[in-house]
């Protein structure tokens, strides 16, 4: 039996999933804040065959991890965007220079379709990313997430403050409910641009739309196309490239 402890490191949170043989048995997320406490969270599970981590987040975080895998007696294995992996081409002009996360996300909408996909993580940033129909990752944007968008607002300007209530609306016709709608128009938008793109350049929409994050719930609603919501999307392209390690080392 193969085990994997799959760890995505990002901006606001650290997110772990244990796997045995593909199956996701155990997870958890503990905020970036909170990372003293990552021992608790890992307590209760056997050492792996294998740790994968996805980091993102500052070199702070980065030497807490590693400390405190050096001290459970593990080394973990950080991962790095390649030129190609998994069945999907890096277009980046610098491959490297791709956030590991989007790279692991983009690997595991390849897996799950092995066709053409926009692939949106909403977190801190909002990424939205264009896959081909063969596998080669297009390219893509990032912009600020709505909960980094709405605090922004609040620490900029002096309108209202974060008590008070607040709810989207197609004509708002309050402050509070105009600038809330046009996170939400904003966000939503640059999806929808991002597909229209792709229809123009490419002659057909993408086939697939996968969304995952920890800053959906505001955005989901508001859809008026199709779309898959998978939970951490990250983690599950983690395990992807750990079958795809562990296929490698055999051969």
């Amino acid at each position: 039996m193969f085990s994997l402890l799959a760890i995505d490191s990002g901006n606001s949170y650290l997110k772990w999933a244990y796997f045995e043989n593909n199956q996701c048995i155990s997870h958890n997320k503990i905020l970036n804040q909170e990372i003293t406490q990552l021992s608790d969270s890992l307590s209760s599970l056997k050492q792996p065959d294998l740790i994968l981590i996805s980091q993102v987040s500052d070199q702070r975080i980065k030497d807490q991890i590693s400390s405190f895998f050096k001290n459970w007696g593990s080394e973990p294995h950080w991962i790095y965007p390649l030129p190609k992996q998994c069945g999907v081409t890096n277009n980046y002009d610098n491959p490297g220079q791709l956030g590991s996360d989007r790279w692991a996300s983009l690997i595991a909408a390849w897996h799950k379709y092995h066709a053409s996909c926009l692939v949106v993580n909403i977190g801190t940033a909002m990424t939205v990313d264009a896959l081909s129909g063969d596998g080669v990752f297009l390219g893509g944007i990032i912009l600020p997430g709505p909960h980094l968008m709405w605090n922004s607002v609040l620490l900029n300007t002096q309108i209202f403050n974060n008590n008070d209530n607040y709810r989207y609306e197609v004509f708002p016709v309050e402050t509070k409910n105009a600038l809330y709608s046009g996170i939400i128009q904003s966000l939503v938008g640059s999806i929808e641009r991002m597909r229209h793109l792709f229809h123009l350049h490419h002659g057909s929409p993408p086939k697939n739309c996968i969304i995952s994050g920890g800053g959906v719930a505001d955005i989901l609603p508001h859809f008026d196309f199709e779309y898959t919501f998978i939970d951490n999307l990250v983690l599950e392209g983690l395990n992807i490239i750990a079958n795809d390690m562990k296929i490698t080392n055999q051969a």
